[in-house]
């Protein structure tokens, strides 16, 4: 009992550590950090990605007397003002306004000085479709279920039980419904694909996600012939899920 409880432990543990490396080093991470103005903290989050109509950027200064603006650029260039908002200052980017896609800096003053952010280029940012919370919930539940179980099962090497098959199995009906339903689903309103445009198959099933869907019907099958140890087919098949997974 003991040795399953750390095994779900190290599957959960793994599958955050791959996902937190895999979130900070896209290229749609936001760009964060702190300046001194006047010997007190700013704190800035320049987002590079949005949903909806709408996103608000967010300052938080120690200094009162701190005024900001977005520089936005697309076809032209105009400003954006941040005002006051509980402990924050916040500037709203509307897409009816700035379009789509288009980039902007930050201009920070204060009574004596100025300050860019980033102090060099610009953030491109972008504007995805509206996805409801229940439907982004559904996404994130069964892409981390369909991982861990996956994970865990690989993990089953090191434990003297044998529910290998089953993890297997039971990570192949999480992992089918994530790639064949949830996930085309959530990627055609992230890309507004409906009652937009005809979608190219291709587009609702990455490839990488199909890979790993096609390898966990081997190892499935592989475990279940008795020429194979599932043991080992199993972890070799969940370090392959995590590259390909990181790598999506």
């Amino acid at each position: 009992m003991k040795n399953n409880i750390i095994l779900w432990i190290s599957a959960f543990a793994i599958v955050f550590v791959v996902s937190y490396l895999k979130s900070i080093f896209s290229e749609n991470y936001p760009i964060t950090g702190t300046i001194g103005i006047e010997g007190k903290k700013l704190s800035y989050k320049l987002d590079k990605e949005g949903f909806g109509d709408k996103h608000k950027l967010l300052l938080r200064s120690d200094n009162e007397n701190v005024s900001a603006f977005v520089v936005v650029k697309n076809d032209s260039s105009f400003k954006i003002d941040f005002h006051k908002e509980n402990i924050f200052l916040a500037a709203e980017l509307n897409r009816k306004v700035t379009d789509k896609e288009f980039s902007y800096h930050l201009i920070v003053r204060n009574q004596q000085n100025e300050f860019r952010i980033p102090q060099n280029g610009e953030v491109n940012f972008i504007f995805y479709g509206k996805i409801s919370k229940m439907l982004a919930w559904m996404f994130n539940i069964f892409l981390f279920v369909g991982m861990i179980l996956i994970v865990r099962s690989g993990l089953e090497y090191f434990n003297k039980n044998k529910l290998t098959k089953k993890l297997l199995v039971l990570a192949g009906v999480v992992w089918l419904t994530f790639v064949m339903l949830i996930n085309p689903l959530y990627l055609s309103y992230k890309y507004e694909y409906i009652n937009h445009i005809i979608t190219p198959i291709q587009n609702l099933f990455p490839i990488n996600d199909l890979l790993i869907l096609v390898l966990l019907i081997i190892t499935v099958v592989m475990s279940f012939n008795k020429r194979f140890q599932d043991k080992p087919v199993s972890l070799v098949f969940s370090v392959v899920a995590l590259i390909l997974y990181y790598f999506n």
